[in-house]
C-alpha cells in the first residue's frame, strides 16, 4: 500500500514538474543544433502573475506539440469509429477548438511573456552574437542566483519577484526597435 502511494507520489510530482517547468519565472533553453550551431532562449514570464496563469500560459505555448498529439491519437482512434473524413474532420476539429480555448484561457498573459535568443557559430567569430548571447546568460544567472537565495532564505519572497521584474524589464528595453512593418531596425 505504501508503494502505491510513493509511486503515484512521484508520478504527480513529475507530471506536476512538467506543467509547471523548472523555475516560476520562466526557463532557460540551450541546445546545441546543426553545423556547430549552439541555440540559447531565454523566456521570462510577467512577473505577479499566478501558478495557474503561468500553467495556462505554458499549456498555450506549447499546443503545437500536445495539440498534434490530440490529432493523432483522435484520427487513430475515429478512423476505428468513423470513416476517414469524418474521423479527419473531427480530429481537426478537436485539435483546434482545444487550442483556441487553451489561447483564450491563458488570456492577455500569454502575450506579455518576453523572449531573448541568441545564436552562436562554434569557430565563428560573430560579436553581435557573442554579446547577445552573454547578455542572456547574464539575466539568467541572474534569475537563478534569485531562485538559489531565495531557497537558502537569504532574500524573501518579495526581494526575489523584484529580481524577476528588473530582469523582465530588462529583456524589454533590450529588444531591437521595430519598424511600423513589424520588422527589425
Amino acid at each position: 500500500m505504501n508503494d502505491q502511494r510513493t509511486g503515484s507520489g512521484v508520478l504527480r510530482l513529475a507530471l506536476l514538474r512538467l506543467i509547471d517547468g523548472d523555475r516560476p519565472w520562466g526557463s532557460l533553453d540551450i541546445r546545441p543544433d546543426r553545423f556547430g550551431v549552439t541555440r540559447y532562449r531565454l523566456l521570462v514570464y510577467p512577473p505577479g502573475i499566478s501558478e495557474s496563469e503561468r500553467r495556462r500560459i505554458r499549456a498555450a505555448r506549447g499546443w503545437p506539440l500536445w495539440g498534434a498529439l490530440v490529432w493523432v491519437i483522435c484520427e487513430i482512434w475515429l478512423n476505428k469509429v468513423t470513416g476517414p473524413w469524418t474521423a479527419l474532420t473531427l480530429s481537426t476539429a478537436a485539435c483546434v477548438g482545444l487550442g483556441l480555448v487553451t489561447v483564450a484561457m491563458a488570456g492577455p498573459a500569454r502575450t506579455r511573456v518576453r523572449t531573448m535568443a541568441a545564436m552562436v557559430m562554434v569557430g565563428h567569430y560573430d560579436p553581435i552574437a557573442r554579446v547577445a548571447r552573454d547578455k542572456l546568460e547574464a539575466h539568467a544567472a541572474q534569475l537563478m542566483e534569485a531562485d538559489e537565495r531565495l531557497k537558502q532564505g537569504q532574500v524573501s519572497a518579495a526581494e526575489h519577484e523584484m529580481t524577476w521584474w528588473q530582469v523582465y524589464s530588462q529583456l524589454e528595453s533590450d529588444r531591437p526597435a521595430m519598424h511600423r512593418s513589424g520588422r527589425g531596425a
